[in-house]
């Protein structure tokens, strides 16, 4: 009995196990197991915005920097931090922060080479990449290690100025002067014309010279013969005497004439010299009180400058007064270019003036005046005081005009110049 109970048992677990069974592998076949994803493989050329603050890039941290040179005609502006640059002459250098695997300019005719490892990039233009005067824009582009890119813009201009440009500027004025010769010489003013010209130049400078030297030597050869030759120096000789008499037979009456006309105006000069001297001595033995217009006054004169002779009165006029010093003689006064109207009684007049030696400064103008007059009818000197008695002259019309003015005419205050 025992045994049939427990194969009762061992079926009621059976039946309970085969539903269950049944119900896992059913759930096993529907549900599939998944198959492995594939992962995509890194591109190293994939492009990454360098300006995304999420992913930093060496594009983006990259710090680009001109390099700056002594030429003129090479210089780089910046218009925008390691963006926008503005580049003047043939090439342009550029220093990065990070380094590059390559750089392209794909405009033409510019190109852009990687140096120093990656860390500098030259830009390299073309004569005509600008037009005179113009700018030209290129863009640069930048391949950076970690696969990011960054373009550049470039605004070129006078890309046709070459490195040794700059040198020949001083020698512009040299070019332009060969080829205003050359041009009028009808040549072209182009290299090739130019070259041709001072090719010719040089022929004809090779000819003349070789000529000269030649017929030179050959002269001083006939020269060294005809020189030890004594026939040669009697022809010589007479040749000279020759000459000597056609001379004297065509313009022998000339040469007397100009050799005598020199010793006259010579003679002529001296007698000048000495009838000068002896009028100048006769002026000076002339008593001033001679001088109808001075009189008595002449001992004002006498007693303030010392003058004692018309001569002597003359001269201080003239040519003023000095005095002997340890350094030489020494001016006192320049004479009557020393005298203006507004200061007379304050100027080297006033000795005469003083306590109405003379009234007024009119007739001590008037006294010089005579005197200047006096040497000149009497002495004939008056190539010596001629202007200065024309200044005296005019001295008297202003203080004449000024007296006019203050008293009115036909009050004027007294005094002449007789």
């Amino acid at each position: 009995m025992r045994r049939h109970l427990l194969l009762a048992v061992v079926l009621v677990l059976s039946m309970a196990v085969a539903p269950v069974g049944a119900a896992v592998a059913q759930q096993q076949t529907a549900t599939p197991t998944p198959a492995p994803t594939a992962t995509p493989t890194a591109n190293n050329t994939t492009t990454t915005s360098p300006d995304d603050p999420a992913n930093p890039t060496a594009a983006g941290q990259a710090r680009i920097t001109p390099e700056k040179f002594d030429e003129p005609f090479l210089a780089v502006t910046v218009r925008e931090s390691d963006s926008v640059f503005e580049t003047t002459g043939p090439f342009a250098l550029f220093t990065l922060s990070r380094e590059v695997e390559a750089a392209r300019i794909s405009q033409q005719p510019a190109e852009a080479q990687v140096l120093a490892g990656g860390t500098q990039v030259k830009v390299s233009y073309a004569d005509d990449a600008a037009p005179p005067g113009e700018t030209s824009l290129y863009t640069l582009e930048l391949f950076f290690t970690d696969g990011s890119t960054k373009e550049i813009e470039l605004y070129a201009r006078q890309t046709g100025v070459s490195v040794g440009a700059s040198e020949l500027q001083e020698y512009a004025p040299l070019l332009e002067e060969l080829r205003e010769v050359a041009e009028q010489h009808g040549y072209g003013t182009s290299p090739d014309e130019l070259e041709a010209y001072l090719s010719w130049v040089n022929e004809r400078a090779d000819l003349i010279d070789g000529f000269l030297t030649k017929s030179a030597a050959q002269l001083m050869a006939l020269a060294i013969a005809a020189s030890m030759n004594w026939l040669f120096w009697l022809l010589l000789l007479g040749l000279i005497a020759l000459v000597a008499k056609w001379i004297q037979k065509r313009w022998g009456g000339l040469l007397e004439a100009l050799q005598n006309d020199v010793g006259r105006a010579e003679r002529k000069r001296r007698e000048l010299e000495l009838a000068y001297e002896e009028q100048k001595q006769t002026a000076d033995e002339v008593p001033l009180e001679e001088v109808p217009a001075v009189g008595s006054n002449a001992v004002y004169w006498r007693d303030g400058h010392g003058v004692r002779s018309a001569g002597q009165l003359a001269r201080m006029a003239a040519f003023g007064a000095h005095r002997q010093t340890e350094d030489g003689l020494e001016q006192v006064h320049g004479g009557v270019e020393d005298l203006d109207t507004d200061s007379l009684e304050d100027s080297w007049l006033e000795p005469v003036l003083r306590s109405n030696r003379i009234p007024t400064a009119k007739q001590a103008l008037g006294e010089i005046k005579a005197t200047l007059e006096h040497m000149e009818t009497k002495h004939n000197l008056g190539h010596l005081y001629r202007d200065t008695r024309d200044d005296v002259a005019q001295l008297i019309q202003e203080v004449e005009e000024e007296d006019q003015m203050m008293f009115g005419p036909g009050n004027a205050g007294t005094g002449g110049d007789d």
